[in-house]
């Protein structure tokens, strides 16, 4: 009888999130959610919110690559910042990019410091 070897069990190949995917994963979000119903009915509907990318190349965070991108209230004249983010190419660890700090929030952290959802006028 031939002796059967078994096959080495490959690792999953981690998909790769596009720059859209990455800007729907990051719209899903209820804080953005919220913010982008506040914007709208305030202004009403002469504002709106948009998602921009604040810098092209992704950035470098222990060896995982990040899309950069700005949640921003978006008017006819301007566009205001209202929150950065960085979104993984791989993986679920979305990252709050707090300017005021110069660091990274995860956002269990950002949603515990800055309570986002009381901006949007909930809870």
């Amino acid at each position: 009888m031939a002796s059967v070897t078994p096959a080495t069990p490959v690792a999953p190949v981690a998909k790769v999130r596009t720059r859209q995917q990455a800007m729907e994963a990051l719209m899903a979000l209820p804080e953005l959610k919220a913010w982008s119903s506040r914007i709208e009915k305030s202004s009403g509907g002469a504002l709106r919110s948009a998602l921009v990318e604040y810098d092209p190349q992704p950035r470098l965070i222990k060896g995982k690559r990040y899309f950069q991108l700005s949640f921003v209230e978006n008017g006819s004249d301007a566009a205001r910042r209202w929150e950065s983010f960085l979104v993984p190419e791989t993986g679920d660890d979305i990252l709050v990019d707090d300017a005021a700090t110069d660091k990274t929030l995860t956002l269990a952290q950002w949603r515990a410091a800055t309570k986002p959802m009381e901006r949007a006028g909930a809870n």
